[in-house]
């Protein structure tokens, strides 16, 4: 009895103890029952609304079947209206996609056949669909072409991705620096649809909004762009300010319209309509008449949250942005402003909003500066922390001595130890022109400062030393001469040239399928390199079939002999063309010249190209590769930019190698070569290019020495250089022409000198070579027995 009332105690202890701890959870043990309760009684319901859906989709019973929930949910769009309203959507399962594999080809494939190509755009941009922000259609005529339409275009041109200028009837003398279209037909009252053809045709899928103005109207292109840049690309958008003088559903033109993408698109594909519907002698109504009636959509000023404002002039003759009426309070917030009938009106507006703009980027710095400030009380340490000047990063802080950035001493004429091997040097170039700057801005920084009391400045001491996190800082010891008492004074100042933000230049996206025409010129002196250079296309490109078309420029002496000294190189180039006939070419032609220039080779061959060519010039002693040919693809932009790539050249082999053979291939190592930023030899660009900027140097007459000053001095394209690994140029000597320019010249000799070895190779072959100078001089005196000897030996 004992045992057995011992027991039952243990066991009513046990659960009271495990209903203590379990008591937390009991809340949630019960959810889950009724959870698991409730789907139990609701599932025959959720498998009836399933089967009534699939008796819809019976039609097509092997896309969907009773459990197949995700194939009957993307397969709702082939329902009809009438039965879609009968869909449960809220007892449906979420979508989800489903994999579609790539169906197999009905034919089995061709034993031995290479496989199929695929063909990319020239950009990636149309691969990708991405698209500009914004292109704006000035409508401009003869008579105000030379006035407002330069104007207009100096205004807008650097605010927008593209403007061009739509006019009736062509003028004799075209404007330089503007995109004009004009159209044979005069009549006043089509123009606009045909600019709307002509935009359609060229531009409708580049850009997602266009923008329509008349050229005697102002637009703020900073704030236009801002306000585009805030509306998403998926409206559909007629936006402008409605008109006042017939319908309010057309937007007045003089205020500039804004049309999306698809608008734009729906009026294209109705302008046939619009163009026989034109019987308004007024342009705002044929253009609202016709948007109107292509997309049903009314002039709207207004789109998510944000209102287009107009300001308009209303005696144009006598506006004066200098004297506004008092109630021209909406002015500063105006996108565009008009009608304007004198060009100077367009440029003091112009002025008068740059001038607000930078008055209000003034304000937010220095709203920023007394946040920076006031923040900076909270942080660990305190007022102290905030670097100077406000908002410059703080100064780089070394982690070892070997970190320590060295400043360098300097005067008003010359900077001392600039580099490791000069002890003086004078300043001049962009050193002198920076000198004399921060001398300036320290003089009127201290003027403003002190109220202008000092007239004449001197420099005593000069510091300077770029620090790669802030930028450029100064520490100046300036003797001062005050203007009433004429006496110096001595000022230390501190400058800070910070580091800008790193800006992106905006460039078109460009692939990897373009066709390269490499072009090599090879003269008598060169035919024993050509052989390996053959070898390396063959291996390169002709094997792999690669988009490529090399043209060899055999070029003669004047006075050369009847034998052909390039008969076995021609024949190789043709045994090589014969021989592959999968994409890649070879040929060749010739040329008589007694000056063999990059310019005189080039003006022969691009005859032979079309404008939107892409064009290599090389030299013999490169080894190619793909990787090389793709970066030219991608780096050369028609219209652009051209490329000059920075090869490795490999130093003088006798001069680094100990013994023979000498290496076959050319290893990326700093005692095997150097990126020659010396040379320019080779260089990419596009046919197009090249020609225009030989016509520019022509009408110039300016002296022209070979590519790079062609394309720096007469083009208006970006010059990319960039080094480049894949190219590997092997040592040949370099011969100088005394003929060329000074800085041509010059740089030749530079780049002749750095290609031999590097220093620590010439340092020691030069002390090998005062060893043995050494050795044989003691082994002579050895040989007379000059009783010193030994003293030397000694020595």
């Amino acid at each position: 009895m004992f045992l057995f009332l011992s027991f039952y105690d243990f066991c009513t202890m046990l659960v009271r103890r495990i209903c203590y701890y379990m008591r937390p959870f009991v809340p949630m043990i019960i959810g889950l029952c009724l959870g698991i309760g409730l789907s139990l009684i609701l599932a025959p319901f959720v498998d009836e609304n399933c089967d009534v859906y699939s008796s819809i989709l019976a039609d097509d019973t092997a896309a969907s079947s009773s459990s197949d929930h995700l194939g009957r949910k993307r397969e709702l769009e082939s329902v009809p209206d009438a039965e879609k309203t009968n869909f449960d959507y809220f007892n449906s399962d979420d979508f989800e996609p489903r994999l579609k594999r790539q169906a197999k080809p009905k034919s089995p494939p061709v034993k031995n056949s290479r496989p199929r190509k695929i063909l990319r755009p020239r950009y990636a941009s149309t691969e990708l669909g991405i698209r500009e922000k914004l292109f704006v259609a000035v409508l401009t005529s003869k008579a105000t072409l030379d006035t407002m339409g330069i104007a207009m275009n100096k205004t807008l041109s650097h605010y927008v991705n593209k403007i061009l200028f739509f006019m009736d009837t062509r003028g004799t003398t075209l404007p330089g620096g503007m995109s004009i279209v004009s159209f044979t037909d005069n009549r006043a009252d089509l123009k606009p649809f045909h600019m709307i053809k002509y935009i359609g045709d060229h531009y409708r899928n580049s850009y997602d909004w266009f923008f329509i103005v008349p050229d005697h109207t102002y637009v703020h292109g900073e704030k236009l762009l801002d306000f585009v840049n805030d509306i998403s690309i998926s409206k559909k958008l007629h936006m402008g300010v409605p008109s006042t003088k017939k319908d309010a559903s057309y937007c007045s033109v003089d205020a500039g319209i804004i049309l999306s993408q698809e608008v734009l698109s729906s009026v294209f594909e109705n302008n046939k309509w619009c163009s026989q519907n034109a019987f308004s002698p007024d342009t705002e109504d044929n253009i609202g008449r016709c948007i109107y009636q292509s997309t049903g959509l009314a002039c709207s000023n207004t789109v998510s949250g944000k209102t287009y404002s107009h300001y308009t002039t209303e005696d144009s003759r006598d506006f004066d942005v200098d004297n506004l009426p008092p109630r021209a309070a909406k002015f500063n917030t105006a996108l565009t402003v008009g009608p304007l009938k004198r060009t100077t009106d367009l440029y003091k507006m112009h002025r008068y909003f740059c001038e607000v703009e930078l008055k209000h980027t003034e304000q937010e710095l220095e709203k920023t500066k007394d946040s920076i400030i006031n923040m900076s009380v909270q942080t660990p340490g305190g007022r102290q922390s905030a670097t100077w000047p406000i908002g410059v990063q703080e100064q780089f802080k070394p982690k070892s001595r070997f970190d320590v950035i060295r400043w360098d001493y300097f005067t008003e004429n010359h900077i001392y130890l600039n580099n490791d091997f000069t002890t003086i040097q004078t300043l001049k170039g962009v050193d002198k022109m920076d000198i004399t700057d921060i001398l300036e801005t320290s003089l009127d920084r201290l003027n403003k400062k002190y109220g202008r009391v000092f007239t004449d400045q001197k420099l005593t001491n000069g510091y300077r030393r770029f620090d790669p996190i802030r930028g450029m800082e100064y520490i100046l010891d300036l003797s001062l001469r005050h203007q009433t008492t004429s006496e110096y004074t001595t000022k230390r100042v501190h400058l800070v040239r910070p580091l800008s933000q790193v800006e992106i230049v905006p460039m078109p996206y460009v692939t990897e399928n373009s066709r390269v025409n490499l072009i090599l010129p090879v003269t008598r002196a060169d035919r024993d390199s050509v052989v390996s250079f053959l070898d390396s296309y063959a291996h390169t490109c002709l094997n792999s079939g690669d988009n490529t078309n090399l043209v060899i420029v055999f070029i003669y002496e004047m006075n050369e002999a009847k034998e052909d000294v390039f008969s076995v190189l021609k024949s190789m180039s043709t045994y090589y063309g014969n021989k592959y006939q999968n994409g890649a070419r070879i040929s060749w032609t010739s040329l008589k010249t007694n000056q063999p220039s990059q310019l005189v080779v080039m003006d022969t061959v691009s005859k032979q190209f079309k404008a939107d060519e892409l064009l290599l010039y090389c030299t013999v002693g490169i080894e190619l590769s793909i990787d090389f040919l793709n970066r030219v693809r991608m780096n050369t932009i028609d219209k652009w930019q051209v490329f000059f790539p920075m090869g490795f050249h490999q130093y003088k082999p006798n001069l680094i190698y100990d013994e023979k053979p000498y290496p076959a291939n050319i290893e990326l190592k700093k005692n095997v070569g150097h990126y020659g930023s010396y040379f320019y030899e080779q260089a990419s660009f596009y046919c197009g290019d090249y020609t225009r900027a030989r016509s520019e140097m022509m009408t110039s007459n300016g002296p022209v020495d070979d590519m790079l000053d062609l394309f720096v001095k007469q083009s208006k394209l970006h010059v990319f250089r960039a080094i480049e690994p894949a190219l590997k140029h092997r040592y040949h000597d370099q011969i100088c022409d005394p003929m060329l320019s000074e800085d041509a010249y010059q740089r030749c000799l530079l780049g002749r000198s750095h290609g031999l070895a590097s220093q620590s190779q010439l340092a020691m072959l030069i002390f090998e070579q005062q060893k043995n100078v050494d050795s044989l001089h003691l082994e002579v005196l050895h040989q007379q027995k000059d009783p010193n000897i030994d003293q030397m030996k000694v020595k």
